[in-house]
């Protein structure tokens, strides 16, 4: 049976979904606040020069960052598991998604649990 098939007063009500989507907004925005506080000093002013955000869809914490350019992109992925370690302190599932330039439809995406795979050996 679909909910369509269920009488008005069996249905979920229709403002739930608003109201599901302000608390995932409030909690998109804190989250990001969170982690921007947690950040040492090298990666807050690295972050600045980027377009980035904490977004949480299907219970996945995600670390989207949009570089400016190439050479920031670079700085960035030099990065990554630092900013993989400060994301793991929301999440172990969560993930980094990472846009090279504005314009690149193209990504790079790591989960924080294969962030081991990125430090150095030595």
């Amino acid at each position: 049976m679909t909910l369509s098939a269920l009488p008005p007063d069996d249905r979920p009500p229709q403002q739930l979904e608003l109201d599901d989507r302000i608390l995932r907004q409030q909690l998109d925005r804190s989250l990001t606040q969170r982690f921007q506080q947690q950040c040492d000093l090298t990666l807050q002013q690295l972050l600045q020069t980027c377009d980035w955000a904490i977004t949480t869809t299907a219970n996945v914490v995600t670390l989207v960052i949009v570089c400016p350019d190439q050479a920031t992109n670079w700085q960035v992925l030099s990065q990554v598991v630092a900013l993989g370690d400060s994301l793991a302190r929301f999440s172990q599932d969560a993930k980094l998604r990472i846009y090279a330039t504005p314009e690149m439809l193209d990504r790079f995406e790591i989960r924080v649990d294969e962030r081991s795979i990125y430090q150095d050996p030595s």
